[in-house]
């Protein structure tokens, strides 16, 4: 069984649709050339920009 923690959102409290917000996200990188992985990668820079915020926090 898989436990999912539903995300808000701060602005409008409405619940975030994750599976549809990472469709969205992988759908501009493609059409912008982006890789998945790798240097300059779409896991690369959200991964680096979650962990920035968090240490702002």
């Amino acid at each position: 069984m898989t436990e999912t923690t539903d995300m808000i959102d701060p602005v409008t409290g409405e619940i975030i649709d994750q599976k549809e917000l990472a469709e969205s996200l992988l759908e501009q990188a493609r059409e912008q050339g982006v890789s998945l992985v790798g240097p300059g990668g779409l896991l690369a820079g959200l991964t680096k920009s979650v962990l920035e915020t968090a240490l702002e926090a």
